[in-house]
């Protein structure tokens, strides 16, 4: 960039005083010129939150998909938030949640949800929620008649687990007591549940309900064995987002969350 001169002129006039406001008069011109504010107007953050790409994983009633379609609570309150901020529909991308983990780690213009803030967590991503409270549970069969009074009575049992998921990092320091089985789809870990390859499986607890009831199982016929956390989830953005994208977009969340359509949406799925 090629600057102005220096040679600014000075504005005078008569008398000593005048010609110190001229001086002065000059030389914020002078200054003006060579750093001229920023124009207003530009692109909001809002607008450029558009450009992110958004990463879920499939974990009914949170995030899934239907015929196509991606829904849930959180699908359908970030539907909220762009709506207000102003912003078109994005897409959606669902995967395995190991890769979409692995994404936002290295990929910048990237927001993953919904993620459990940890303080393992905290200074890796930038953060705007929370999304919901959830409890982390580990969830057997009723007729297995399973009982801990802590994660030490786990020995000899198999756990089924999301792979690198939340309850998968909480469950990590049980691999020597327990068989720890990581998995892509939480299908799977039903599917070995149902037909005793697993003893217990590890998920969020009013979405083990809905996912049980979805898949054609009571289910009353499951109990929850040990709560391992409880939780705000959130959505994650890469570490290099702006502070400023970050504010507008919990801005927009908060704003949503304080409508009676916050609550309604949350019975909607997980009532």
């Amino acid at each position: 960039m090629l600057y102005p001169p220096l040679s600014c002129p000075i504005i005078t006039t008569t008398g000593t005083a005048s010609v110190l406001r001229g001086t002065l008069v000059g030389l914020t011109l002078c200054l003006l010129l060579l750093f001229p504010p920023p124009a207003i107007g530009g692109a909001c953050p809002a607008d450029r939150l558009a450009g992110y790409t958004w990463l879920t994983e499939e974990y009914f009633p949170f995030n899934y998909q239907e015929n196509g379609v991606m829904k849930g609570v959180a699908v359908d309150l970030l539907r909220l938030v762009w709506i207000e901020l102003g912003i078109p529909e994005q897409p959606v991308e669902a995967m395995p949640w190991a890769r979409a983990y692995e994404r936002l780690q290295h990929e910048p213009n990237t927001a993953l949800f919904c993620m459990a803030r940890t303080p393992e967590r905290e200074h890796a991503f930038r953060w705007a929620g929370p999304i919901a409270s959830v409890r982390f549970t580990l969830i057997g069969r009723k007729d297995r008649h399973i009982a801990l009074d802590s994660l030490d009575d786990l020995k000899g049992l198999s756990v089924g687990t999301l792979r690198e998921d939340i309850l998968d990092t909480l469950l990590s320091k049980y691999r020597n007591v327990a068989s720890i089985q990581p998995v892509a789809r939480m299908r799977q870990n039903i599917d070995k549940l149902m037909t005793g390859r697993l003893d217990l499986v590890a998920y969020e607890e009013a979405a083990w309900r809905k996912i049980t009831a979805r898949e054609g199982l009571d289910p009353d016929s499951f109990e929850t064995v040990y709560v391992l956390r409880e939780t705000p989830v959130y959505f994650a953005f890469h570490a290099s987002t702006p502070g400023e994208l970050v504010d507008a977009f919990q801005d927009a969340l908060d704003r949503v969350k304080a409508r009676p359509g916050y609550q309604e949406l949350l019975d909607a799925y997980l009532r």
